[in-house]
């Protein structure tokens, strides 16, 4: 499945009206190498029927903290205009890349990710 990514590192990156095309590993890296450590930023991945999914970091890792992969900030979301809210739970940050790999597998549908919450916007 085609994705394109958009990103915030710290208030660099593409918007998502400016997402670039990505294979698996290229957003792979955007999330290991840009985005991961820091409260804020996120990575949004689109597919191919425009749906949207993103991983964002609710807060940093903290400084003492040598492996990080089982701390649960991150908050997958999965945009619904049409429905004025959006899908999420929150996930560990070890588990952001398989959730990346299902993604270019079944594309951002949500139903593909397991039991989340919807909230209204």
């Amino acid at each position: 499945m085609g994705m394109r990514a958009f990103w915030n590192d710290g208030g660099i990156g593409p918007i998502s009206e400016q997402a670039e095309a990505v294979d698996l590993r290229k957003a792979g890296l955007i999330w290991s190498d840009t985005v991961r450590s820091v409260q804020g930023n996120f990575l949004g991945l689109i597919d191919d029927r425009d749906r949207t999914v993103q991983f964002y970091l609710q807060s940093g890792i903290p400084d003492d903290v040598d492996d990080a992969s089982h701390l649960r900030i991150v908050l997958m979301d999965f945009p619904q205009p049409e429905r004025k809210g959006s899908y999420g739970r929150l996930v560990a940050i070890g588990e952001v890349h398989r959730l990346i790999e299902t993604a270019f597998r079944a594309g951002a549908d949500p139903r593909h990710f397991g039991e989340m919450t919807f909230s209204p916007w």
